[in-house]
């Protein structure tokens, strides 16, 4: 018995359309694997105007005016302050407990459920708690500020630490 034989050419004509099947449901494949881009939204506010931008259903931020934030659209969402005071309401602990974060410069600020207002400072910031906690990363130390206290900072260390009443945490949105 003899077998057919398959040519070098009948190969190489099945090569092509074999490499083009392969190459496509690769492609496919890396559409379900890779995770989607992220976009991020800027918001600004110039001399007079003041602005409230609600970043998730139950969080929202008060931009006051010649501020300037930028939010992502991840799970939860990366909010980074580039410039102004802003005064954050709202619950960001879910069941998955995934918690908001705030960026400033080198500090990372998480969320804890709480009502706060940060203002940005030269080569640093300040931050006031009206309500809740709030966990707070500089050069690799953590530390909670709770309700009631005032914490202003750099990109290194705290600089000091005092306490504060309701209406003194975000004076300008009165």
């Amino acid at each position: 018995m003899n077998k057919p034989s398959v040519s070098i050419s009948s190969k190489k004509k099945l090569l092509l359309p074999f490499l083009s099947a392969a190459m496509v449901m690769l492609v496919g494949a890396l559409i379900f694997v890779l995770p989607s881009p992220l976009s991020t939204q800027m918001h600004e506010t110039t001399a007079g105007q003041y602005q409230r931008v609600a970043i998730t259903p139950e969080i929202s931020v008060e931009l006051d005016a010649n501020t300037a934030l930028t939010v992502t659209n991840s799970e939860p969402p990366k909010v980074e302050i580039i410039q102004g005071n802003t005064y954050f309401s709202g619950n960001s602990i879910a069941a998955d407990s995934k918690r908001l974060e705030i960026v400033m410069g080198d500090v990372r600020f998480w969320d804890m459920g709480a009502d706060f207002s940060l203002q940005t400072i030269k080569n640093g910031g300040s931050i006031a708690i009206a309500k809740g906690q709030l966990e707070m990363t500089i050069d690799e130390q953590t530390r909670l500020i709770n309700a009631g206290q005032r914490v202003d900072f750099d990109n290194q260390r705290v600089i000091e630490e005092s306490s504060v009443v309701g209406m003194d945490v975000a004076s300008w949105r009165r």
